[in-house]
């Protein structure tokens, strides 16, 4: 993950690593989740956040950006072989939204949600937001806040965006914030070093080709290697759907 290598991580495979890779098989084969991978997402007896999940099943949100009701049909897929209550999904549903405003071009994603607005209008500093947000509970709760804080702070410079989630020292703050950065600002956003440590913890290409391949899914591309650019012109995300 992006967010792990910029901040000198490299820890194992997290768990939303491997429900993206079972969720993007799946939409590949079949365009649905299937019931086995349902079940890596979360256990009936597990409690996960908000952002956990948003992590977990990114695949499904950027792959159904243009249509909620598909999406919710996956979410309830989910829901019935785990433990996921109304409220995970409709803050899935609400990331949705905001991802498919990022990519329709669209600058006005921020008046419908408050308190985010309100904080940027405020022009709260994140030492304050550190403060107010220190216990480990209230960050669970505030994960797609936070990210989006980091994010519309300073939506144009990728760079900056990570660097200021990063602060809170919380792996799914700076997560969401790469993923929603990421969709606005596109590959080229990412500075040149980032992009080279990518590209060495990826060398046999493998992510490259499953993601070339879901969005041939997505476009209804039967060759698409003939049909675009090389991925990483493009995309960050799991689909990159437009040119920036």
């Amino acid at each position: 993950m992006i967010s792990q290598q910029i901040i000198g991580q490299k820890p194992p495979k997290l768990n939303w690593e491997i429900s993206n890779e079972k969720i993007i098989i799946d939409l590949i084969q079949n365009e649905t989740i299937s019931p086995k991978t349902c079940q890596t997402i979360m256990s009936k007896n597990e409690q996960i956040t908000s952002g956990e999940l948003i992590l977990k099943v990114l695949p499904l949100i950027i792959f159904f950006h243009e249509t909620e009701h598909l999406l919710s049909e996956q979410l309830e897929t989910i829901k019935n072989h785990t433990n996921l209550n109304q409220q995970l999904i409709q803050d899935v549903v609400l990331f949705r939204q905001i991802i498919n405003l990022i990519f329709e071009d669209k600058k006005d994603l921020l008046p419908s949600l408050e308190k985010v607005q309100t904080l940027l209008n405020n022009q709260t500093p994140l030492t304050e937001l550190k403060r107010q947000f220190r216990q480990k509970t209230i960050l669970d709760s505030n994960h797609l806040l936070l990210s989006l804080y980091c994010f519309a702070k300073t939506p144009d410079n990728f760079k900056l965006s990570i660097l200021q989630a990063s602060q809170f020292n919380h792996l799914p703050i700076l997560a969401i914030t790469a993923a929603l950065s990421g969709a606005y600002n596109g590959y080229s956003g990412i500075t040149i070093p980032w992009r080279l440590t990518m590209s060495l913890n990826n060398e046999d290409n493998s992510k490259e080709q499953q993601i070339t391949k879901l969005w041939a899914k997505w476009a209804g591309v039967d060759d698409p290697l003939k049909t675009m650019r090389p991925i990483e012109t493009q995309v960050i995300n799991p689909v990159r759907i437009n040119n920036r």
